[in-house]
């Protein structure tokens, strides 16, 4: 089995995405739980005659997740183009 001459970029590539991921991963998880847990303690603030937990839940996880989704989107734009980059720059010295 022959080994890809980009081996080292391949593995920061997926390294730089997995770091990314669990980042993500944390500030959902974040979101999601630590609301739900101060929840009874949260019900005493109201908005427009809801509690604070219900305009959380209804409006600021959904964001905050689709900021998540937006995120992740264009940072691996950015590393994808850089990988693309460096790919190029590889078989240039490579043909030359």
């Amino acid at each position: 089995m022959s080994v890809s001459p980009d081996t080292g970029q391949t593995t920061r590539y997926w390294r730089r995405n997995l770091c990314l991921i669990s980042i993500l991963l944390a500030i959902w998880a974040i979101v999601t739980f630590l609301p739900a847990y101060f929840a009874e303690s949260l019900n005493e603030f109201m908005i427009f005659g809801w509690p604070f937990p219900f305009w959380v839940a209804a409006f600021g996880a959904p964001t905050a997740f689709l900021l998540i989704v937006g995120a992740y989107a264009w940072r691996m734009e950015s590393e994808d183009q850089r990988r693309r980059r460096d790919r190029e720059l590889e078989r240039s010295r490579n043909n030359a």
